[in-house]
């Protein structure tokens, strides 16, 4: 009885909290060791489609903004600490709220110690999604980002980059796809793949030759990385994805470009040697592109 009676009274404690985001951001100021559980709980809660309605609450964005803020400013180089900052940029991210821009600007651009670069690539995750649902209602706000998002697509951490590609192209400013056009020619073939695949979301055809180096299924450059088979298979069955699918967006997108290079490109996927999913992809893809040209 005494069991049962705790199983309910939990259950009931999960309901009422999961009905109050307010109980998350009181334990959030508390200082132990678990916040960041609470943080990446209230994170899941957000993406919830049936909570959709929090991410329109401007009084609690304004709280969990506050507490990362006061977080960034105590500068704890902890790994509780680092981690919890970490799950708030991702949190505040979800939020439709202008509010949170200016802390996740503040998060994406302070580096005092090698440990909170994965702060930084975290608010910059934050500002992509942000921008993706927000931008286009907000376009002055999306400029006002604009300096820490340019900053970010030229540190010196690729991964940041990266990451900063997807911001841009959510930003979708002409300052932004300026960019992203100069990023294609990166050492770095992730960073070079992102901003072509967000480019060709765009229907900009400057991401031709890149989305023709992604489509090579040797993937050499790409994958030398990669120490373990599976990791490097893995990785260039992404990259083919993702370069068929922004192809398929680039061909919709953009009714002029010469996009022959693609399709002699993706015609070398529809071989025997690749994956039978990767195979499928190809031929319907590489069919909207004959469509598209008769």
């Amino acid at each position: 009885v005494v069991i049962m009676f705790a199983l309910g009274a939990g259950i009931k404690w999960l309901v009422e909290r999961d009905n109050d985001p307010q109980s998350y951001v009181d334990a959030l100021r508390r200082n132990n060791a678990g916040r960041w559980q609470s943080a990446s709980d209230l994170a899941d809660l957000l993406r919830n489609p049936r909570n959709a309605r929090l991410k329109d609450d401007a009084h609690l964005a304004h709280e969990l903004s506050g507490i990362l803020n006061k977080e960034i400013d105590e500068g704890s180089f902890d790994k509780n600490a680092v981690e919890l900052r970490v799950y708030l940029c991702h949190l505040l991210g979800e939020f439709h709220a202008p509010d949170v821009l200016d802390v996740l600007v503040k998060a994406a651009s302070t580096e005092r110690d090698p440990a909170e670069a994965t702060v930084r690539f975290a608010a910059m995750k934050g500002l992509a999604v942000w921008l993706s649902s927000s931008a286009t209602t907000n376009p002055e706000l999306a400029k006002k980002v604009m300096p820490a998002l340019l900053a970010a697509s030229k540190d010196d951490q690729p991964l940041l980059r990266s990451t900063a590609a997807f911001a841009l192209s959510a930003a979708d400013t002409k300052e932004a796809v300026a960019r992203l056009e100069r990023m294609l020619v990166d050492s770095y073939p992730d960073v070079r793949y992102n901003a072509a695949t967000m480019l060709a979301t765009h229907g900009d055809a400057s991401s031709i030759d890149v989305l023709v180096e992604m489509l090579d299924a040797d993937q050499a450059g790409a994958l030398q990385k990669e120490d373990e088979t599976q990791s490097r298979r893995y990785k260039r069955d992404l990259i083919l994805v993702n370069a068929l699918r922004a192809t398929k967006e680039l061909a919709h997108k953009n009714g002029q470009s010469d996009l022959q290079p693609l399709a002699v490109a993706i015609e070398r996927l529809t071989g025997p040697s690749l994956p039978s999913d990767i195979q499928v992809q190809a031929k319907e893809v590489l069919m909207e592109l004959n469509r598209r040209r008769s």
